[in-house]
Formats: C-alpha cells, structure tokens, sequence
C-alpha cells in the first residue's frame, strides 16, 4: 500500500467510526493553523537530521505547552527544542 492508500484507510475508517456514534463532532472546536505541516521537516527546514524522542508529561504540562504553542502558532516541537537548547545554555553539565 503506498502512503497515499494507507492515509485514505485511516481517514475511512475515522469516518466511519464519526458516522456510527464513537466521536462526538462539535462544530468549530478543532482549527487546522494555516501553517501547519505533517510528517517530518522538509530538507533545509533543520540544520541537521531529526529524530525522534518520546516524553511522558502530566495532562497540565501538556495542556500548557499545547496553549503556549498555539499561541505562539509555533509547533510544539518547535517550542520543546527551544525550551531545551535554552535550559542546557544556561545550565550547563558540571
């Protein structure tokens, strides 16, 4: 299957899933930002190669960073990197 079919797939069985009653929609509670991309940085977006990192927060600490980053219409990748590269600046390793 290539990405396009498997992203068709899911998206048909979300709809599905709305269709017989498992989500609840309310109109206008989700905005897609104008500046929004999925999947991983295009070439030239990073200075070097990206990977991955999983980080468990509390449901508030998530909440906040999701608030922050909308409100700086930055992703919250974005506002994580620069939350660590300005920790470790001013922090450093003894």
């Amino acid at each position: 299957m290539s990405k396009a079919s498997d992203r068709e797939a899911r998206y048909a069985r979300l709809a599905d899933a709305v269709e017989s009653g498992e989500y609840e929609v309310v109109a206008g509670s989700v905005g897609i930002r104008p500046d929004y991309r999925p999947g991983r940085p295009r070439g030239g977006d990073v200075a070097e190669e990206t990977r991955p990192l999983a980080v468990r927060l509390t449901e508030s600490d998530r909440r906040r960073l999701a608030d922050y980053a909308e409100r700086t219409r930055q992703p919250m990748s974005a506002v994580i990197r620069a939350a660590i590269e300005e920790y470790l600046g001013t922090h450093p390793a003894a």
